[in-house]
């Protein structure tokens, strides 16, 4: 049984939106393009990350553990490097990535750390960019805000 036999009916709209509003031409190759460039800007960063991490190989002493974590929620993205200053500090380095209909008129995000021993604020950059240069080790918690008012919140991870 063909298309036509088992709905005529959506056949008919097909051909009748084919002729009078056809799609565009090269639409289809418009669409995924946007779709690859829409996360250009976590995977340069993620190579630069590789990057930066293969000059420093053997410059450092064996003990020191790098972590990334990323946190997804509908319409954005967080991806956190830790690693270590000394023994009771941490350094984190962060980058947010929206989706299209996010960044639409989105305000400028502010990202704090919450732990037990305080709270620390440092503003996200226009390209998503936020760091934390020297954190206590401990449960911590991070959360984006535009204007005061919550916009994410991970859960509670130790650091």
């Amino acid at each position: 049984m063909n298309a036509e036999e088992r709905d005529p009916l959506l056949v008919a709209i097909k051909k009748m939106y084919s002729e009078l509003d056809p799609p565009p031409a090269g639409l289809t190759e418009r669409v995924l393009v946007a779709l690859a460039v829409d996360d250009l800007d976590l995977e340069y960063e993620l190579l630069t990350m590789v990057h930066r991490s293969q000059q420093l190989a053997g410059v450092r002493s064996g003990d020191d553990q790098k972590l990334v974590m990323e946190f997804t929620a509908p319409g954005v993205t967080v991806m956190l490097r830790i690693s270590p200053v000394d023994a009771g500090h941490r350094r984190i380095d962060g980058w947010v990535t929206r989706t299209a209909d996010a960044k639409a008129d989105a305000p400028e995000l502010t990202a704090s750390l919450w732990q037990e021993h305080g709270t620390h604020t440092a503003p996200v950059g226009a390209h998503g960019r936020f760091e934390f240069g020297s954190i206590p080790h401990g449960l911590t918690r991070l959360d984006l805000a535009a204007d005061n008012d919550s916009a994410f919140r991970t859960t509670l991870f130790e650091i």
